[in-house]
Parts: C-alpha cells; structure tokens; sequence
C-alpha cells in the first residue's frame, strides 16, 4: 500500500497594537504574515513510530505528545515521520516556532482523521509550548496562525472564540515590516521577569499591561474609521508603555528610534527583533525600508494573509 504524506504551511505573525499584553489577559490586534512561513511534512512509513526529524525536532515532538494524548486507548500505533522547513526570520518575534507547531498540528489531525475547531487548535498550539515544552508565551500568535487575516483578540480570562474579531485588512494604513537578518533569543527570556511581577501584584507592572491592551481597543477604533494619525500615536505609545515596563536600553529601542527620526510610528511585532511602522505613503515606505538597509536590517511592505477557512 502506498504511504500517504501531509503537508501544512502556517504562516508567520505581526503584533500591531496591544501586545504583548495578550500574556497578561489583555486585547492586541495582529495579523497574519503572508510573506513568511514555515512548512511541515508528514510522511507515514510501514514501521518505526513517530519520528520527528531535523533542527525543529523538539518542537515536532512535543506537538505529537499533544496529539497522541487524544488517540482512542485502542488505536493502533501510527508511523509517520515529521519535518519542518522554515522562512521565517529566526527569534525575531515573528512567531517562527509557534507557527511550526500549528503546521505540525494540523498534519497530524489530518493524517489521523482527528478534528479541532480553530480555537481549540490555537490552544493546543500553546499548550504544546507552555506544558509541553515549559515555554512562557501567550495566546495571539496562534489564533493569529490559525485564524489568519487580521484580527483583534480579548484575551480576557475565560479565553473564548466569541472575543476574536476579523477586520478587514483593506483598513490598514501602509506598513513596513524590518527585521535584524541576525537571530536575537527567545521570547520567554525578555518577558520572564515582568511576568513574575505581574504574577506578584506588583501596582505597576498590572498598570502598564492594562494600558497597553487598552492601546489595542482604541486602536480597533482607529482603524474603523480609518485614522492612521490616531492609530501611530497608540502604536508609539505601545512601545513606550513596553520600553518602561522592560527597561529597554538605548540599543534595543534603536530600531524604533530609526523609524520615528524617519517621521514614521513604530513598535516591536513581537518582542523584538523586528519592528512595524506606519508611514505617510508609499514614497515614505521607500525612504523607511533604505533609512532600514542602511542600518543592517531587512524590510517587506506586508502583505496580509487571508483569514482561514477552517
């Protein structure tokens, strides 16, 4: 019998008002980035189990203890093996790993004839970095891989899909996303400690995360009625509100500080490493995107990718 092979291509992620307080129970509005991705393949075999293969290995694993947990006590042993391939800019808050996940996920659902609604993929995709992997991370990154298109998301404790609005990407103003080609660490490390004194009670790190994800709601408004001054002045508040929680040295605000000499908004897509700004026009992106090559970093005019149609 001929072995069956899956494949699935997720694509990567762009915070754009709100985050991260989306780890804090916050509101963030984001979107789907058609222009990079990250690809996993299936393949089943005759023999040998499950196999997770190459430098995404550990991710792969750790979405097949997922899976494997929702298998019948009685089915048999499947064998397939798993492999990823990625365009994403390495750990420059793109969201490459989580997007690996969810291509891993939604293979093995295939292949095993298992089904999820978007919202519980998205929170599996999670669970497989914070209790498989012992990961921090909050949810947007996977409703936005899952979903796709723009979105704006209340993560308000209980999470639910009724909070995750779509919005008509035809509403943002023009955008530039630039990004460091060097690969910088892991999102967990920069938000470990925040995210022990938001735990803690501590006054003003619960204010500053409450501000930021109001950002988002006001933002929301901003786009609705198409106000792109309005909507730079919450994205450069965003980034304020996230230097001061963070303490963010001159070094790591540069990127930002490039965008704002150039006349433009700007703010971290993730947790740094790559920044989104909002400019005037297309002749103003033009400027932005060298004012970026001449400072060692790479840019694209983002393109949305298309909300899904699971």
């Amino acid at each position: 019998m001929a072995m069956r092979s899956f494949q699935h291509t997720v694509p990567a992620r762009v915070g754009l008002l709100g985050n991260p307080s989306d780890l804090y129970e916050g509101t963030v509005i984001g979107f789907a980035l058609a222009d990079f991705s990250a690809t996993v393949k299936l393949v089943e075999a005759h023999s040998g189990g499950v196999q997770a293969m190459g430098p995404a290995a550990e991710l792969l694993g750790a979405a097949w203890k997922r899976i494997e947990r929702r298998l019948p006590v009685d089915a048999p042993t499947p064998h397939f093996a798993l492999t990823a391939e990625t365009g994403i800019p390495l750990q420059v808050g793109l969201s490459g790993s989580s997007a690996i996940v969810v291509a891993a996920l939604c293979a093995m659902e295939e292949c095993l004839g298992l089904h999820s609604t978007p919202f519980e993929l998205a929170e599996e995709a999670l669970a497989v970095e914070t209790e498989e992997l012992g990961l921090l991370a909050g949810p947007q990154d996977r409703v936005i891989q899952v979903y796709g298109g723009l979105l704006c998301m209340d993560f308000s404790n209980p999470r639910s899909a009724e909070r995750y609005q779509q919005l008509d990407p035809g509403l943002l103003p023009p955008l530039l996303v630039a990004w460091n080609p060097n690969p910088g660490e892991a999102s967990g490390t920069a938000h470990q400690l925040v995210y022990e004194a938001w735990q803690a009670g501590d006054v003003a790190t619960r204010a500053g995360m409450s501000a930021i994800g109001d950002l988002a709601r006001d933002g929301y408004g901003a786009l609705i009625q198409r106000d792109a001054e309005r909507l730079g002045q919450l994205i450069d508040r965003n980034f304020d509100h996230r230097r001061e929680l963070f303490g963010l040295d001159s070094a790591a605000s540069a990127p930002v500080e490039l965008a704002r000499q150039e006349g433009a908004a700007a703010k971290f897509c993730g947790s740094g490493g790559a920044v989104v700004a909002l400019a005037r026009d297309q002749a103003h992106l033009t400027r932005l995107g060298q004012a970026y090559e001449a400072f060692g970093w790479h840019s694209v005019r983002p393109c949305v990718a298309p909300a899904s149609a699971r």
